[in-house]
């Protein structure tokens, strides 16, 4: 389990900050609240012993409730459909429980080089679609 004692000697607006960033953006786009959660954390944890692994689990962790927060949101808003749901959430589902097989596996320069990929074509997708 990550140790939160470099975050702990963060003022309390850095954090408060951080958080309300990662879950606004999350809010707004429906995604890209994790990747700041994760570069807040590594930027934060640097110099103590973290493992880049405990910080992509722990930014999921965070994640997950405001995606649900937001979901709820999004619902009771009449903003989502559910076209397409019944053909990705198992094949989602799936996917998540193998990935997090893969994170106790892969080596954290694999993780970190995935990672920057995965936000790079993401980027250039967003911009071209």
């Amino acid at each position: 389990m990550l140790s939160f004692k470099g975050i702990k000697n963060k003022p309390l607006t850095v954090t408060v900050l951080l958080g309300a960033s990662a879950g606004f953006v999350n809010g707004l786009l429906g995604a890209g609240g994790g990747i700041l959660i994760v570069l807040a954390l590594k930027k934060i944890l640097k110099k103590e012993s973290a493992d880049e692994k405990e910080i992509f689990a722990n930014s999921l962790a965070i994640m997950l409730p405001v995606s649900v927060f937001s979901a709820f949101l999004y619902a009771a808003r009449g903003n989502i459909s559910l076209v397409g749901f019944d053909a990705f959430i198992i094949p989602a589902i799936l996917g998540g429980i193998f990935g997090a097989i893969l994170l106790g596996k892969l080596k954290p320069k694999v993780i970190r080089m995935l990672f920057g990929v995965l936000v790079i074509v993401s980027g250039i997708l967003m911009i071209i679609n």
